[in-house]
């Protein structure tokens, strides 16, 4: 596949020092899924809210099941789908649940602070657009966002979420993902509705009504990831998630995932992460 390559222009509004101090601060998560959850009756707001800054390139392909809005404190490159987008820190990247994304190693540093949060599809406060123009206001929002976040004062953090969402939405860039095709996001909503299932390529070829040798071609160019990598990637982090957060035992984490028996599950586990399920658990999970 030939990948397309976006340059972005140079803009004016940089992320503030001040903004960059404070995100600093911010802990490494213990979970990358557990995050800060608002009071009940907001579940039309953002929830399971993780901020975090991180300044190293993470070269694996990572599908996620949370939105994931990425604020770069300096240049930056991210993959997403297959498309390589250039940001300087006057840009905001938000990536949507399941789609791939990497950050390759082609400079020294990736300073950025990253929001993940859960939230409603098509939530009115969800920017229609990808990449975004940030401005004092958004990052305003940003900063008091942070504070908020490292005062543990949840319900404070989601709403001033909500206002970056918002602003940044006002400012989009120009579109640098094209949309995904009618067939490869039904067969993207199959699998992630009902990942426990075992699925057939030739059913989900059918179902799009393309070839199984045109469906694969149309799911690599537009996911940038075969069909099968895609699969495996969402298992695996399924199976780190309910490791992680929940008390199943192996084998029904195993179902969970697919898999009939312990046996082909802990292969499966080991070649991914380079460990057992077993010991992931016994690694991550929060007591």
């Amino acid at each position: 596949m030939a990948e397309t390559i976006i340059f972005l222009t140079i803009i004016t509004i940089l992320m503030k020092e001040q903004l960059i101090e404070k995100a600093r601060k911010l802990p490494e998560p213990e979970s990358y899924f557990r995050g800060l959850e608002p009071p009940e009756g907001t579940s039309h707001l953002p929830s399971n809210l993780l901020l975090y800054w991180h300044d190293y390139p993470h070269e694996r392909t990572i599908i996620s099941t949370r939105y994931m809005l990425i604020l770069p404190a300096r240049p930056i490159e991210y993959i997403v789908n297959g498309n390589q987008i250039e940001l300087d820190s006057g840009r905001a990247l938000l990536v949507k649940p399941y789609l791939q994304r990497s950050v390759p190693e082609t400079r020294e540093r990736y300073d950025r602070l990253i929001i993940s949060f859960e939230a409603p599809e098509a939530a009115f406060y969800l920017p229609a657009e990808w990449v975004m123009q940030t401005n004092d206001e958004s990052m305003a929002a940003a900063e008091r966002l942070v504070d908020a976040y490292l005062a543990g004062d949840i319900l404070r953090a989601v709403f001033e979420l909500v206002l970056l969402l918002r602003e940044l939405s006002r400012h989009p860039a120009e579109r640098v993902v094209p949309p995904l095709s009618p067939p490869v996001r039904l067969a993207l909503n199959r699998i992630n509705q009902a990942l426990e299932l075992p699925l057939s390529i030739k059913e989900l070829a059918a179902e799009s009504g393309l070839s199984v040798s045109h469906f694969r071609y149309r799911f690599r160019e537009e996911l940038g990831i075969s069909l099968g990598d895609y699969l495996a990637e969402r298992r695996v982090n399924a199976a780190r998630r309910l490791l992680e957060e929940t008390a199943d035992s192996i084998g029904g984490i195993a179902r969970a995932c697919g898999y009939d028996t312990i046996y082909a599950f802990s292969r499966f586990f080991r070649r991914r992460t380079g460990i057992s399920p077993s010991e992931w658990r016994k690694r991550h999970a929060i007591r």
